[in-house]
């Protein structure tokens, strides 16, 4: 399952709610037809579909006023306990360094919306961000959340650490965001590097976590394994097949589109996806049917919507392919779901 795919908590939708309320913006703005509704908002146990969510950081950030914090707004709404098991392995990891490796490893995993890496050069390490995947509308917000969680995470790892001399980097030149992600963070902020970034010392990573605790570290990357497996339960060309299609919002793709993508042939797409014991109409079936679960339950969306998303011409064609591949109907799935934890009396509160 693509990453896009995955269902997180919604702590970030609140945030972002509150923040939209701040500045007297109507919510229906930005929640409008993604079928979030106030139920959702105020339980911490509902799940959100990353694109949900991207969608929602999207129409935010279009209305709110130009300026920098909100991301780090969002991220204050946050701690390390929201980073479940991944943030678990990272607060008992022998080192900083051992804790970036888990971060970067299994970023898929965790609340953040893009992947992570770290590079060493001259004395400096550089935390990098990979948001190629992203809208650009929403790279500022998504990187004021990933540099403070950053930020925290090492002041609970190394609380002693002196992290005045950490610099943050970004792809393009701004002079009047710089001054103000200066102001709000407090570190040197530098314009037209190579890469969205937060640089410090190489010596911290050699640094002790204060709380380390090797089995139990062990344990946690083995649990984290364990749900990236899960979560990519497919692998190699038909995993590339899936991305092509949820990245492209392509829902009827053509093999011979796919393969252009991939710089291959029609017959070595066919060959590889046989070698992996698929074949291509029933991944691009499988990406379709998984995507209208999420939407009609994790985002609550009618089935005209989600049919309509999906390419289907009609909703009686979308429910057919439904029920044939589930064997139930959107009807009867979401009768079976749990009911939700906040009951309507609690929401008057």
């Amino acid at each position: 399952m693509s990453w896009k795919d995955n269902r997180r908590a919604n702590l970030t939708i609140q945030a972002i709610a509150n923040i939209l309320e701040t500045n007297g913006i109507d919510l229906a703005q930005c929640f409008g037809d993604t079928g979030i509704d106030i139920k959702q908002m105020l339980n911490a146990d509902v799940d959100i579909p990353n694109q949900t969510e991207i969608e929602v950081i999207a129409r935010a950030v279009g209305v709110l006023p130009k300026q920098a914090g909100y991301g780090v707004k969002a991220a204050q709404a946050l701690d390390v306990t929201n980073f479940g098991v991944l943030g678990l392995a990272i607060l008992t990891s022998p080192t900083v360094r051992s804790a970036l490796e888990a971060m970067a490893s299994f970023s898929e995993v965790s609340i953040l919306l893009s992947r992570v890496s770290f590079r060493e050069s001259l004395g400096r390490v550089a935390f990098i961000l990979d948001m190629e995947h992203l809208p650009a509308s929403i790279h500022r917000f998504t990187f004021e959340r990933y540099f403070y969680m950053t930020l925290r995470f090492l002041r609970e790892m190394s609380p002693d650490y002196d992290m005045s001399d950490f610099e943050l980097q970004l792809p393009f030149s701004d002079p009047h965001y710089e001054q103000e992600l200066t102001a709000i963070s407090g570190l040197k902020v530098r314009g037209n590097q190579p890469f969205y970034a937060l640089i410090a010392s190489k010596e911290l990573l050699d640094l002790p976590v204060t709380n380390t605790d090797p089995i139990a570290h062990n344990h946690f990357l083995s649990e984290c394994q364990r749900i990236l497996n899960e979560t990519n339960k497919f692998g190699g060309f038909a995993q590339k097949v899936r991305n092509y299609i949820i990245q492209e919002k392509n829902f009827s793709p053509k093999l011979t589109d796919v393969a252009h993508s991939l710089f291959i042939s029609d017959r070595t797409l066919k060959r590889r996806l046989q070698e992996e014991n698929h074949n291509f109409k029933a991944v691009v079936m499988d990406t379709k049917m998984t995507l209208a679960k999420e939407l009609l339950l994790a985002a609550s969306l009618p089935v005209k919507v989600v049919a309509t998303r999906l390419d289907y011409s009609e909703s009686a064609s979308f429910l057919r392919a439904f029920k044939k591949w589930w064997g139930v109907s959107p009807a009867q799935m979401r009768a079976a779901q749990p009911k939700p934890l906040v009951k309507d009396s609690e929401l008057q509160h």
